[in-house]
């Protein structure tokens, strides 16, 4: 008895379905299970920074308060973050890019 490719279709033709669906859903579209991996990795680094940034702004605000409260925060503000100086002394700032 001689086999055709109809036959095989039809005879299997739930399976084709299944398969090529999952292969659709999987690799294929704007909402592809892959593109959906990579969004889930983008909005966990993007999770990473807001909590980072959210940490900066913590410590400047402690700064800041500190600045308000405390004449001589501002002298240390001013010489550590702007690198600003007394007429009567000289700064060195050693950058080590290695």
């Amino acid at each position: 008895m001689k086999r055709t490719f109809k036959h095989f279709l039809m005879r299997y033709k739930y399976v084709i379905s299944i398969v090529v669906f999952g292969v659709l859903i999987g690799f294929v579209g704007d909402h592809c299970l892959v593109k959906r991996y990579q969004q889930k990795q983008e909005i966990a680094e993007l999770k990473s920074q807001i909590n980072e940034q959210k940490r900066i702004y913590e410590n400047d605000k402690i700064d800041l308060e500190r600045i308000h409260n405390n004449p001589e925060a501002v002298k240390r503000v001013a010489r550590e973050k702007y690198y600003m100086k007394t007429e009567d002394e000289e700064i060195f700032v050693i950058d080590d890019d290695d």
